[in-house]
């Protein structure tokens, strides 16, 4: 029985909060926060960044997305609010297709921060930190539950029946 309820505790402990398999380092290394990219020399260091894709290039050696950077929660998944560090680009190589990775969505990113580059937001000159990506995961879409109000009434369906007016007549005495 012992071993029953360790096996399950096992299980238990092992699925709540852990990190994807493909997000995760080989060896136990301080990751680059990408706070630091301002201060620091891109010379290679491993970084896992996550964010909400503003766009996908395709490129001849392999694809770029632009992304803008929210903190991960502790399983890797991007926190989406209303302030960001900042936008980040990810090079992957190989083709990433524009119509599964399209804006809005949510991807985290493990690999080297390599490189500074110059680009353009909008007509602003941005300084984005480039990641060689070793893995890419993208996030699935959360659903957003229906909006259609209904009543608290209990009854809401049966309103027809429910419904019926009713007529109080006083008592002639």
């Amino acid at each position: 029985m012992n071993r029953i309820m360790l096996f399950i505790t096992a299980l238990l402990i092992g699925g709540c909060a852990s990190i994807p398999s493909d997000l995760r380092t080989e060896t136990e290394q301080t990751l680059l926060p990408f706070s630091s990219t301002v201060t620091t020399e891109p010379s290679g260091q491993i970084a896992r960044w996550g964010g909400e894709i503003a766009a996908v290039s395709n490129l001849q050696q392999g694809s770029l997305l632009e992304v803008v950077e929210f903190s991960l929660n502790s399983r890797g998944r991007p926190v989406k609010t209303d302030t960001s560090g900042g936008r980040f680009r990810v090079l992957v190589s190989g083709f990433i297709d524009p119509a599964i990775y399209t804006p809005g969505r949510l991807v985290t990113a493990l690999g080297a921060f390599s490189a500074i580059e110059e680009g353009k937001v909008g007509e602003q000159a941005y300084l984005f930190p480039i990641l060689h990506s070793e893995q890419l995961h993208l996030w699935p879409e959360v659903k957003e539950p229906s909006t259609r109000h209904y009543s608290d009434d209990p009854f809401f369906f049966h309103r027809s029946f429910m419904m019926r007016p009713i007529i109080i007549v006083p008592a002639n005495n």
